[in-house]
């Protein structure tokens, strides 16, 4: 990994909700009613989940030198596609500041991806499952290819082997 990345806090809830809001809100709000407390309530608890029950969700934040928040992302294990009792670790969200660089943007991208193949193994969980909505998905979803991802869509399926897992 090329940052530092961390287990997020309850003290990073509001940066999280922010970026969120700044940088994420305008793709959803066609279709969903953002609504910031509830932003702030699932976030706390996925904070809560992760630290009194490790292998539930993984919640973790890159900052720059001065605190600022860089990126996150948020991944829940124990779901399960409708047609298959296999677990996976689904992406939740991976948000990057859009005001960063290109080259720094899919740096935190590529970062999240181990991040998520790290909890899978510490979940003993055989499949991450990331998704998007966006409407400029391209460059997001190559980086999946490019980490051997199976890519449907919108939708990007990994399955760690006995011999990545």
């Amino acid at each position: 990994m090329i940052h530092n990345w961390r287990a997020a806090t309850g003290n990073d809830v509001s940066n999280i909700v922010k970026m969120a809001q700044d940088h994420f809100q305008q793709e959803i709000d066609l279709i969903f009613t953002p609504d910031p407390v509830a932003y702030s309530r699932n976030i706390t608890f996925a904070v809560v989940n992760q630290f009194y029950l490790p292998t539930t969700e993984l919640l973790s934040v890159a900052h720059d030198d001065s605190g600022k928040l860089l990126a996150y992302t948020w991944a829940k294990n124990n779901e399960r596609a409708a047609w298959s009792d296999d677990t996976m670790v689904v992406i939740r969200m991976a948000h990057v500041a859009l005001d960063l660089s290109a080259r720094t943007r899919i740096e935190l991208v590529t970062d999240m991806m181990q991040l998520w193949e790290n909890f899978a193994r510490f979940a003993h969980t055989p499949i991450i499952c990331s998704t998007t909505m966006r409407n400029d998905q391209q460059t997001f979803l190559k980086l999946h290819k490019r980490q051997g991802y199976d890519v449907r869509g919108s939708y990007a399926y990994k399955r760690l082997t006995q011999g990545n897992q």
